[in-house]
C-alpha cells in the first residue's frame, strides 16, 4: 500500500524561448532550474523513494535527471501528471490525479515521487486532503502551490493523509 508521495515541482524553466509552455516538449530548465534540481536530489536521497513518475515535458524530465541519478530508482513517464492544457478544466486535471492514485493503490510500491507541474500538484494536494488543505499561504509565482523544485510530502496516516511542504530550494 502506498504510504508516502513526494510531489516535486519542476525546476525554474528557461524564459522567452518561443516554445509553448503547455505543449510538449515545452521549455527546458534554466541554469537556476538545474541547480534547484540538484538541491532537490540532495534532499530526497534518504527518503526511501522506490520509483518516480514524471511528466514527459522537458522541464520535468530535466528536473528528474539528477534526482533519478542520485537515487538510482526506476522512472516511469506518464501523461497523468503532465502540464495542463490551457483549455483543460481543473476537474479533468483532478480526474488524472485520481486515476494516478488508483493505479498506485494496488501496486507493491510504498514510497513514490511525482515530478510534475503546478496544476497537477494542486490537484493531488486537494485530492489527497479531500479539499481540506488550505493553500492560501502557498501561492508562488504563476499561482503555483509550490516554488520551482519545491517538494510536498504526503504521508498516509490511517484513512487520511498528512501533507506538508518539506523543501524549498534556496
Amino acid at each position: 500500500m502506498l504510504t508516502d508521495i513526494f510531489l516535486i515541482r519542476h525546476g525554474h524553466p528557461l524564459q522567452n524561448t518561443g516554445l509553448n509552455y503547455h505543449v510538449l516538449p515545452g521549455p527546458g530548465l534554466s541554469d537556476i532550474g538545474r541547480d534547484e534540481a540538484r538541491k532537490a536530489a540532495e534532499f530526497l536521497t534518504d527518503k526511501g523513494i522506490e520509483q518516480f513518475f514524471v511528466s514527459p515535458f522537458d522541464r520535468t524530465t530535466q528536473t528528474a535527471e539528477p534526482i533519478v541519478e542520485a537515487l538510482d530508482v526506476p522512472v516511469t513517464f506518464t501523461f497523468l501528471v503532465q502540464e495542463h492544457n490551457p483549455s483543460e478544466k481543473f476537474d479533468l486535471i483532478r480526474d488524472r490525479a485520481r486515476e494516478f492514485l488508483r493505479s498506485t493503490e494496488d501496486s507493491p510500491l510504498k514510497r513514490v515521487g511525482v515530478i510534475s507541474h503546478g496544476s497537477p500538484i494542486r490537484a493531488f494536494l486537494l485530492e489527497l486532503s479531500q479539499d481540506r488543505l488550505d493553500l492560501s499561504s502557498h501561492v508562488y509565482p504563476g499561482g503555483n502551490p509550490a516554488p520551482t523544485a519545491g517538494i510536498w510530502h504526503a504521508q498516509r496516516c490511517e484513512q487520511t493523509w498528512r501533507i506538508e511542504l518539506v523543501f524549498k530550494p534556496t
